[in-house]
């Protein structure tokens, strides 16, 4: 292909499209239900925080709340406990990522190969999970590394207690590792190994090559992902919960919940006070992160001979092996195994032999079968609304060029940017204010809506690559085939993503069903309780077992669904490519180019003008 077709073929990709969202008008719509979703709930806690007066009732307007709550010695102690975790879990999780990134990336380290999807099991299992399992595993008295540091040793004393700022920031940052790594990973397969050898040239050793060249040029991805990380730590809210409580470790989000959850009347005033000084700390952190990166320019990849040989660094990849044991050992191995184990014992940490005592208690209880019935249908429901919304999104994104978009594209990050109790605060604000809304208060349906809210700008992240990948030219040739738009998408957009669609979908489905800070406060737990509400309760009432029983059984359903949704992903594959390939081997016949809406025919088309430099 020549220069000039690459042009005039990115020219056509990237063209205005003359769809229903190429005009600033047809954005309209989609940005009064961005505003009504995103920002609302936002602005609603706003308000809230100078009302005097609980949701739905007649407000009395001070400043009342403000000097209640920042007057009170309480408010900046959990706030340092925050910054206490958010730095500690951000330095340990992605000094984590970063070693883990560069012996994938790197080196020829042995077992490299499962650091990848292990990252991403880590990623997906819900927080709840590993609070959950660390409670069980750091137990100070029974809990399995305990028990088998007393058998090995003999000591009196407990290696190791999870309700404590030990287990607090170890187990957030093991979280925090595998969003960093999966982050990092890109940035440090990119580096180009010529920087290197240049150093090496010079005269360095490679660890000051490693530390003066690789890491300075990666600094910015390096910086960016720890804000973000940060953010993180100061947003957690289940693992402080189940773990920091207990010890009387208070952070910011578990201090907002308590002012709704354990105050009688509950003070929602106070609780979004705090929720305001949280948003102006992430606002402020995302500034800062784009005036420190903004006019900086770290080029490491260049078109002169770029390699990404991998180095043999000797005796030290047995450290690096024993560095990704140890890691995976602590994020999913034991966890997992404490988590069976417990089930399985008819008192936690009891002797005598394993019993499925618990599971048959926790069947016995009529809420497990609602709690999980709940949480599958919220899934699929709220998983599937949330991937529809994004899908709207990015297209309506793609095929617009007025200033709206970028409105629209920074509204979907909203509920990212605000920690989950905060957002279903604002939820609540907004459901209960508004006449008629409020019947839906403690219904399964408002909890489905705020889980769409609160994970559309994952969804919309899952779908944009399949959109950004479809080349111009194909809805191009249907409009010219006299498809309307709303058709070509039907049958010719819908059916190529629809892999990707399925996939995002699937990860959208877990990250519903495990959230935990949406529930707790819009979801009521005798109405509509979910999985993870009901093994917070199961937990705080000291019914172990059948909490690790309820998870155990949970992660087996999804696990059964990955398999089922893997093997449906791959079917549409093959037939997508089956399809592709068809239309590309059939001729260019005038039935075929005149078949409005056929998909098929207007593949032909399409990839047949392509071959031929021709426009569509």
């Amino acid at each position: 292909m020549s220069a000039h077709e690459a042009k005039v073929g990115a020219r056509r990709r990237w063209a205005p499209s003359t769809g229903p969202f190429s005009t600033a008008r047809g954005m309209l719509p989609l940005l009064v239900v961005s505003v009504f979703l995103f920002a609302l709930p936002i602005l609603m806690l706003i308000v809230g925080a100078f009302r005097n007066a609980p949701p739905g009732q007649a407000p009395a307007w001070s400043l009342e709340a403000f000097a209640r709550t920042y007057g009170n010695p309480d408010t900046f102690l959990a706030l340092g406990n925050s910054a206490l975790l958010a730095v500690s879990s951000t330095l340990i999780g992605v000094s984590a990522a970063i070693v883990l990134a560069f012996l994938v990336t790197r080196t020829t380290t042995p077992l490299r190969r499962l650091v990848t999807p292990a990252m991403v099991l880590v990623l997906a299992l819900p927080p709840l999970f590993y609070a959950l399992s660390w409670g069980m595993l750091g137990n100070p008295v029974i809990g399995l590394i305990n028990v088998a540091w007393t058998n090995i040793t003999g000591a009196a004393e407990p290696l190791f207690n999870a309700e404590s700022w030990a287990g607090l920031i170890l187990v957030t940052a093991l979280k925090n590792a595998a969003f960093a790594y999966l982050l990092l990973i890109g940035p440090f397969s990119a580096l180009d190994r010529a920087l290197e050898e240049a150093a090496r040239v010079s005269g360095a050793g490679r660890l000051r090559t490693l530390l003066g060249i690789d890491l300075v040029v990666l600094s910015p991805a390096m910086l960016g992902v720890g804000i973000l990380s940060f953010v993180i730590g100061l947003e957690a809210f289940e693992v402080p919960l189940l773990l920091g409580t207990r010890a009387g470790i208070d952070v910011f989000s578990t201090e907002i919940y308590s002012h709704i959850a354990d105050r009688t009347p509950a003070d929602y005033g106070a609780a979004s006070a705090l929720s305001m000084l949280l948003i102006l700390i992430v606002i402020v952190l995302v500034l800062l992160q784009w005036s420190l990166l903004g006019k900086r320019q770290y080029t490491t990849v260049t078109g002169k001979s770029f390699r990404t040989e991998r180095w043999d660094i000797g005796a030290w990849s047995w450290a690096g092996t024993a560095f990704i044991v140890a890691y995976l050992s602590l994020a999913i191995v034991l966890p997992l195994l404490q988590l069976v184990l417990g089930s399985l014992q008819p008192v936690f940490g009891g002797s005598g032999a394993l019993t499925v005592v618990a599971y048959e208690r926790l069947f016995a209880d009529p809420a497990t079968p609602r709690a999980l019935l709940t949480t599958f249908a919220t899934a699929i429901a709220g998983g599937l609304g949330a991937m529809l919304i994004a899908l709207t999104i990015v297209y309506a994104l793609t095929h617009n060029e007025t200033r709206l978009r970028r409105w629209i594209e920074l509204l979907t990050w909203l509920p990212y940017a605000v920690p989950g109790v905060v957002l279903s605060l604002g939820l609540l604000w907004t459901y209960v204010s508004i006449p008629g809304l409020n019947r839906l208060y403690g219904s399964i349906v408002l909890v489905a809506l705020g889980l769409v809210v609160a994970v559309t700008p994952v969804a919309t992240r899952a779908i944009q690559p399949a959109i950004m990948q479809l080349n111009r030219e194909l809805e191009e040739a249907s409009r010219v085939s006299g498809a309307k738009p709303w058709a070509t998408v039907r049958r010719i957009v819908v059916p190529l993503i629809l892999p990707s669609f399925l996939a995002g979908w699937f990860v959208v489905g877990i990250v519903v069903s495990g959230n935990l800070a949406i529930p707790i406060l819009l979801a009521s737990s005798r109405q509509t309780p979910t999985v993870p509400m009901r093994v917070f309760e199961l937990y705080s009432e000291g019914r172990t077992p059948q909490a690790a029983a309820l998870f155990v059984v949970f992660l087996s359903v999804i696990l059964l669904g990955f398999l089922l949704a893997s093997g449906a992903v791959r079917l549409l594959s093959a037939a997508a490519r089956s399809r592709r390939a068809a239309s590309e081997g059939e001729p260019l016949t005038r039935d075929a180019s005149s078949r409005a809406g056929d998909s098929d025919g207007t593949l032909a088309t399409a990839t047949t003008a392509r071959r031929r430099g021709e426009p569509s």
